[in-house]
């Protein structure tokens, strides 16, 4: 668990004035004072992870978005749409990305098998 969710820190948090809770502007002092270089305080892109996504959704999501295709919780209970859910795998063979819905179908998939 994150140190910076524990009650102390939110209720601190949110006692900052604005200045300081804006743009993170504490906690990139923080780091600057704590002798990292710029970068690190104030990146000039902000991070994300849609690689690394993208990356495990082709390796470890189609192959289960596969099995769906078979077998699906939630096609058999209504909530997806069996043949837009095998069209939408077919469009993803030619595409350059996977969409970040798709991640969110297959995680709930998989937390329902889990249950089973």
């Amino acid at each position: 668990m994150s140190p910076l969710v524990h009650p102390r820190m939110v209720l601190f948090m949110e006692q900052l004035p604005h200045e300081h809770k804006r743009g993170k502007a504490l906690f990139r002092e923080l780091i600057r004072r704590a002798g990292l270089p710029e970068w690190a305080a104030a990146p000039a892109e902000p991070e994300n992870f849609l690689a690394v996504l993208e990356k495990g959704l082709r390796s470890y999501g189609l192959p289960v978005l596969d099995d769906m295709l078979k077998e699906s919780v939630l096609v058999d209970l209504g909530y997806v749409d069996g043949k837009a859910l095998a069209q939408a795998r077919e469009d993803i063979g030619a595409a350059s990305l996977v969409p970040d819905l798709l991640c969110d179908v297959l995680a709930l998939e998989v937390g329902l098998r889990s249950l089973m």
